[in-house]
């Protein structure tokens, strides 16, 4: 009944039990106040009869090694009364938790470091334990695709122009429900979000655009760095790997870790900056760009602009950066930016290395290197209109951020 192990091997069997009897001897009467709080029933009789002598023994060790002066004199009526109710629930509640392994410091404590703990350690390996929020990635991949789209693209300056062009009269839509979208965007101009208010939401969790900020502006000053250093690892893994399909290294195949490593820290600084009023503002400016989207591509709106080509909202938007502006912006590669980009922040928010399948690494090198292609291609074109093939798959691209109302 002691902690000590009875040996029936020859000539040890004697030497053990008086080991044994001995030790159980020196606990003195806690055994019997031990039991004595059991038989009382102040405890869960479903959690003593399990296995009620191993229990016993832990909180008969737990008492020892703690000093309890309850060695000597049992006396019924104190147990009755309850005089030592407090350290035998005490004694209890760790025999039960160093049971189901919870409490491994009790266990070192009570038992010497004889058994109990195993020096397993946590790892934090969910996203949760290691403070990830899937919710602030998703907002932060949402603020970039509305600046790509909504400043870069100049989305917002578009619809704006549209609007203004349509009340001086150099916009023929008389009536009907795209003369009434005119009409309401025009009335509600001054009640979006200004330029200025979305320049310090993208700075402030992205750190992008030129706003000037006060010096006690919090601004995400390490996004650049992490989402270079993701772009850098995913361009790596595509170069070694075109490198080892041509048959020009004889390398082994490469390892994604490091693209793991950079998706990890593009979650834990999102997670830190992309919080507060940002979910608000994100839904509010999503929300605006929607609205232009919605004018631009409004069937009579788009009749109104001529062309060669078959007339859809790209060629509306090519012609009027031509008239507005006096330039045609990059469409196709600043729309593919916006549209990868997002679904890197989407995979990335949902990414744990455990989980994360050969299909999702696959996902995630292609939106990367179409991202890095058509970044380098914003740089050197001036001129980009889409072509008809690139018209009618851009068509379709609001399908890819249906989720964007659940971050």
């Amino acid at each position: 009944m002691s902690n000590s192990t009875i040996s029936f091997t020859d000539g040890q069997l004697e030497k053990s039990l008086s080991g044994a009897l001995s030790e159980f001897s020196a606990l003195g009467t806690i055994p019997d106040w031990v039991s004595g709080y059991i038989a009382k029933n102040e405890v869960d009789p479903n959690e003593v009869t399990d296995d009620p002598l191993a229990l016993q023994q832990k909180m008969w060790r737990y008492l020892d090694k703690r000093g309890a002066q309850i060695k000597t004199g049992f006396d019924q009526n104190d147990l009755n009364t309850g005089k030592y109710d407090e350290i035998l629930y005490s004694a209890y509640d760790h025999a039960l938790r160093s049971r189901s392994g919870g409490d491994p410091l009790g266990d070192l404590l009570a038992n010497d470091g004889v058994d109990g703990w195993d020096f397993t350690v946590d790892s934090f390996e969910t996203i949760e334990d290691q403070g990830v929020l899937p919710a602030s990635i998703k907002a932060g991949g949402a603020i970039d695709y509305v600046y790509e789209m909504g400043e870069r693209l100049r989305i917002f300056d578009l619809a704006e122009s549209l609007v203004l062009d349509w009340a001086s009269g150099r916009v023929d839509v008389a009536e009907g429900p795209a003369a009434a979208k005119l009409y309401r965007y025009w009335k509600l101009l001054d009640d979006r979000s200004s330029p200025d208010e979305r320049a310090m939401l993208y700075r402030r969790v992205l750190n992008k655009g030129g706003m000037a900020t006060l010096d006690s502006a919090v601004i995400n000053e390490g996004f650049p760095t992490v989402w270079g250093a993701l772009m850098g690892e995913l361009a790596e893994y595509i170069d070694k790997s075109e490198k080892i399909d041509s048959g020009r290294t004889d390398i082994s195949p490469v390892s994604p870790k490091p693209i793991y490593q950079a998706m990890r820290e593009l979650q834990y600084n999102l997670s830190e900056h992309c919080t507060g009023m940002a979910f608000m503002q994100t839904r509010e400016i999503y929300a605006q760009l929607t609205d232009a989207f919605d004018l631009l591509r409004d069937p009579d709106v788009i009749a109104s602009f001529g062309g060669v080509r078959r007339r859809n909202m790209w060629t509306v938007i090519s012609e009027l950066s031509k008239r507005s502006f006096g330039t045609t912006m990059p469409v196709a590669p600043l729309v593919r930016v916006a549209v990868d980009g997002n679904r890197i922040f989407q995979i990335a928010a949902d990414f744990d290395e455990a989980t994360f399948s050969p299909d999702d690494l696959v996902e995630l090198v292609s939106m990367g290197e179409s991202y890095i292609i058509n970044s380098s291609l914003i740089g050197e074109s001036s001129s980009s209109s889409p072509s008809s093939g690139e018209a009618a798959e851009f068509d379709d691209f609001e399908s890819d951020f249906a989720d964007f109302e659940d971050f």
